[in-house]
């Protein structure tokens, strides 16, 4: 490296992907994908170095490249919010010395995301540093030559670093070898090749599910439990709890527990649409629980949408849930006009408190005055008398 004697600048070239803002749907953003450049600047004087410490330099100026690209915001989508980053943590490039002797070191590049969409493609310097380096050779690295490690291809289809499978006839192309929009709720992991077809089974996780629609209940019953020790008497103690003279919570229980008694009508079967049709009821306490587990996996069994819909649908248990909660405690919800008309209480209290101790204080001055008042007149009485009674 010593023929080099400026600074050096090259570029790495990697795929990212940023949210489009201006997407039409909160819910489903855009994610849009783009190249972007990332410059790296060697200094001069690095290259009067031992190859092992300039190595080490290159590799500390791509890190830093990369550090100032994650922290740099931008406005990629236009919609006049620098709320974006010029690369995020799955785009970069990791930049490491390995030494194989002393005096032997390779400089090694490495995506920090698998993929073809995360392909790294060089633009030289001036003096042709990555030339010098065997980084951009368009072959395959072998022995004391750099180059590639996986073939990168010219596209998705003969890039090796992208997996390749084929589902039903249908060839797919993924970046990853975790796969989850193949096939619809089904997330495929691949550790291997095959050279003959192979048969995937697909079959629900019944106790997973079990759990989550347990864990559902348990948070409700717990709900229930609050708001009855809060928004309501105690039956054996008789009293009441801090929210029981509200009654927009003192109807929270009995309502809540209505959504977990309707009828779902958007299910895809007529014969589940109901929790009881899942095995789940209440005791005598108000809990709800699965309490025929053989109900449960039955229905499951035959289609997954028969628990599914009844949780799910547009008037589902867990939907209407979420929507009648989300009336207490979103912003401007319930909860808050609640607390602001308790606020609003409180000052008028404190209002009225000020008014009185004002209005009391005045009085108490009031009344020490015709206090004073009086001795003084009942002394000028007791002189007065003392004076008559030496006329006797």
């Amino acid at each position: 490296f010593s023929g080099i004697t400026s600074d050096q600048t090259f570029t790495l070239t990697l795929g990212s992907y940023y949210t489009d803002g201006n997407s039409i749907s909160d819910t489903y953003k855009d994610s849009i994908y783009q190249r972007v450049n990332i410059d790296v600047t060697v200094e001069a004087s690095v290259f009067s170095q031992t190859n092992d410490n300039v190595l080490a330099d290159i590799a500390s100026a791509i890190t830093n490249a990369m550090g100032e690209a994650l922290t740099t915001a931008v406005d990629y989508d236009g919609d006049s919010d620098d709320d974006e980053y010029i690369l995020n943590n799955i785009d970069i490039v990791n930049a490491d010395v390995v030494t194989e002797a002393d005096g032997v070191s390779r400089l090694t590049l490495r995506s920090a995301s698998s993929g073809y969409s995360y392909r790294m493609d060089f633009t030289d310097s001036s003096d042709e540093l990555l030339t010098a380096l065997d980084i951009n050779s368009s072959s395959v690295s072998s022995g004391e030559a750099g180059g590639y490690i996986t073939y990168v291809g010219s596209s998705l289809t003969d890039s090796e670093l992208n997996s390749k499978f084929a589902v039903n006839g249908l060839t797919f192309y993924r970046d990853s070898n975790n796969v989850t929009d193949a096939l619809t709720g089904v997330t495929l992991d691949l550790f291997n090749t095959f050279a003959t077809p192979q048969s995937v089974t697909v079959s629900a996780d019944v106790d997973r599910v079990k759990k989550e629609v347990q864990d559902f209940l348990d948070a409700f019953n717990g709900s229930i439990d609050y708001l009855r020790e809060n928004a309501e008497m105690n039956p054996n103690t008789k009293e009441r709890g801090a929210l029981a003279d509200d009654g927009l919570y003192r109807q929270m229980t009995s309502n809540l527990r209505s959504k977990l008694n309707t009828i779902v009508s958007n299910t895809s079967s007529s014969i589940y649409d109901r929790l009881f049709d899942l095995g789940i009821e209440s005791d005598t306490t108000g809990h709800y629980s699965i309490v025929d587990s053989s109900k449960f996996e039955m229905a499951l069994d035959s289609n997954t949408k028969n628990v599914s819909d009844i949780f799910n649908a547009t008037d589902g248990i867990a939907t209407v849930v979420k929507t009648y909660v989300n009336a207490f405690v979103k912003v401007g919800g319930s909860i808050d006009s609640s607390k602001s008309s308790l606020q609003d209480s409180i000052m008028q209290l404190n209002s009225r408190i000020t008014y009185w101790d004002e209005v009391l204080a005045k009085r108490e001055i009031q009344l020490r005055d015709e206090f004073t008042r009086i001795q003084t007149m009942m002394s000028q009485l007791s002189q007065q008398q003392s004076f008559l009674n030496n006329f006797k």
